[in-house]
């Protein structure tokens, strides 16, 4: 994941989609942004948040073939729902006191 193009090492989001259900999803989403929210607070200068990505290149073809690694998949409506990002999203910058000015496309 990366906040307005910008990830620390932990911003990682690993999944599994053939054994987690939408709460483990949602559990892993919520600690994803809380660690990078801790990270972020600390800077003394904060510009609001406005872009949130969530990329994977962890894809196939339905035959197989493997996608070029240099291609970044969106996973945001795959692996969780673009409303449940903005509701984790908002809980996590009232939590942290980070500022969000989301703009998706």
């Amino acid at each position: 994941m990366t906040f307005n193009g910008k990830a620390k090492s932990t911003s990682q989001f690993f999944y599994d989609l053939k054994h987690d259900q939408e709460k483990d999803v949602l559990l892993k989403l919520d600690k994803v942004i809380a660690d990078y929210f801790i990270y972020y607070s600390s800077f003394q200068n904060q510009d609001p948040i406005e872009t949130v990505e969530a990329t994977s290149i962890d894809f196939k073809c339905l035959n197989k073939c493997v996608i070029n690694v240099s291609h970044k998949m969106n996973v945001i409506g795959l692996v969780f729902t673009k409303t449940m990002l903005i509701d984790s999203l908002n809980r996590m910058s009232v939590k942290y006191k980070i500022p969000l000015k989301l703009k998706f496309k």
